[in-house]
């Protein structure tokens, strides 16, 4: 009797008070993770796929690919730059440097990407005419 009560008991802590998976949605990325193990799913394609951890060393492997493209590389004093932005823009004030940052890279690839894809375009329609 002793031995049920037990596993009826330990069934019901770890269902309620230690779940053994927690899923969370970031965004359009809905994640799984094993609480127990640490092993992580995310939901793709109507599947959950697993997410394999590896830490590289990004900022030397960013260096290598700048040098790569031999793209010059300016040297700015980004909070100076910052706070110069901000005070020509005011709507800009309010927000962090680091969501600036974010917001400055993406409408600045999404127009460098968009200019080369029409340039691309155009070229390839006065090469077909």
């Amino acid at each position: 009797m002793g031995l049920v009560m037990g596993i009826l008991l330990s069934g019901v802590f770890f269902y309620y008070f230690a779940p053994r998976y927690t899923t969370v949605k970031a965004g359009d990325t809905m994640l799984r993770q094993d609480t127990w193990t640490g092993r992580s799913w995310r939901f793709v394609d109507n599947e959950w796929k697993s997410v394999v951890g590896v830490n590289y060393d990004w900022e030397s492997i960013d260096r290598a690919l700048l040098s790569a493209l031999r793209i010059p590389f300016a040297e700015v004093n980004t909070d100076l730059a910052l706070r110069q932005l901000q005070e020509k823009h005011p709507v800009l004030k309010g927000l962090p440097n680091d969501e600036l940052l974010e917001r400055i890279k993406l409408v600045y690839s999404r127009q460098v990407l968009v200019n080369m894809y029409l340039d691309s375009f155009v070229k390839t329609e006065q090469q077909g005419k």
